[in-house]
């Protein structure tokens, strides 16, 4: 009786480890992907923000209707048919929070 209870409490242990390694392992992941996407991370896993907000400056390409948003690298970003469908496109894709747009002769800002 007392084997089988050792033998229990090996299982036991065994799976706590590994519920711990497993734990640490998506964490990094996690933190590796945010820092990735631009979001900074301290070493304790908190989300630091910054204090000014980084206003990125995009224009607008429009053809047969459609508008293609890209940034002053000529980047890609997303496209649309409005300039609201752009708005929450860039911040869902690129995650762009603050941006001027310009549109031909108008500009636009991305406020989220």
């Amino acid at each position: 009786m007392l084997e089988l209870i050792i033998i229990a409490f090996i299982f036991w242990l065994g799976y706590q480890v590994g519920v711990m390694h497993l734990s640490w392992r998506l964490r990094d992941i996690i933190v590796k992907e945010a820092r990735k996407e631009g979001i900074k991370v301290d070493d304790e896993y908190n989300v630091i923000e910054s204090k000014k907000p980084k206003v990125l400056k995009l224009w607008v390409e429009k053809v047969h209707d459609v508008m293609y948003l890209y940034d002053t690298e000529d980047t890609f970003i997303c496209q649309a048919n409005t300039i609201q469908e752009l708005a929450t496109l860039a911040l869902k894709y690129k995650n762009i929070k603050y941006a001027s747009v310009i549109n031909g002769d108008e500009v636009y800002a991305f406020v989220s």
